[in-house]
């Protein structure tokens, strides 16, 4: 093989290669084009979600024991508002002599009350505000997606100093499958964490935990039995 014969096997040999490495390369996302992509198919899905009633179950713990196991049906009315029905609803006994069971009745009152406060700010995260969405994804962590096309997209400081909120978002249809939430909410901290599910033209989560280590509190919810409307 003469000089200018090498010459030219060597430059095409490298050429293949870098080919084979560039094409090997996982995509990289623009911010603002996953955040407008995103946003088209979640404001999709949560139009489509009121066309659906579904069951949803509420499991409270506290210290190792189910304090309440609520269960509901969920559906919209008319005028776009959520209607939710109590289907089953088991708590823990109240001790009998009047003092403690009022006491408990008070706790119990408390703790349904910040429980339904947690819920109502971690549910913010949800980034259904155009403005924060768009901050949090300008700002935000993100790699490149795995073998199974999921995108981890991190940020922190969203609502509050030192929190932390994660998505795992399925770039083959710019849905969530994953998300959790690390946050404090009036000096209690409160982890979250949730799966999500995939239906034609619906994004729901499936299910979902909340911890509060401080005060040894799980909440449990699950979401299921979707039935779309005639």
């Amino acid at each position: 093989m003469n000089g200018k014969s090498a010459k030219y096997t060597l430059g095409l040999l490298f050429f293949i290669l870098c080919s084979l490495t560039v094409s090997g390369q996982k995509t990289v996302f623009n911010p603002k084009e996953l955040d407008s992509k995103f946003a088209q198919i979640w404001k999709t899905s949560e139009a489509t979600r009121k066309k659906y009633t579904w069951k949803a179950s509420t499991e409270v713990i506290r210290d190792g024991k189910v304090m309440q196991f609520l269960v509901e049906e969920i559906s919209y009315g008319a005028d776009g508002r959520q209607i939710r029905k109590v289907i089953s609803n088991r708590e823990t006994p109240l001790p009998s002599i009047f003092l403690i069971r009022k006491v408990a009745e008070d706790q119990k009152a408390k703790i349904v009350a910040f429980m339904g406060e947690l819920r109502s700010f971690l549910e913010k995260y949800a980034l259904d505000d155009d403005g924060v969405r768009r901050s949090f994804f300008s700002s935000a962590n993100m790699g490149v997606p795995d073998a199974n096309g999921q995108l981890l997209v991190s940020g922190s400081d969203v609502f509050a100093r030192g929190d932390e909120l994660k998505w795992w978002i399925d770039t083959r249809f710019y849905t969530i499958t994953r998300a959790t939430i690390s946050t404090t909410y009036k000096g209690v901290r409160a982890e979250f964490s949730a799966k999500y599910y995939f239906l034609p033209g619906l994004n729901y989560m499936v299910e979902a935990t909340i911890r509060i280590p401080s005060k040894e509190m799980v909440i449990n919810l699950r979401f299921y039995d979707f039935v779309r409307q005639l």
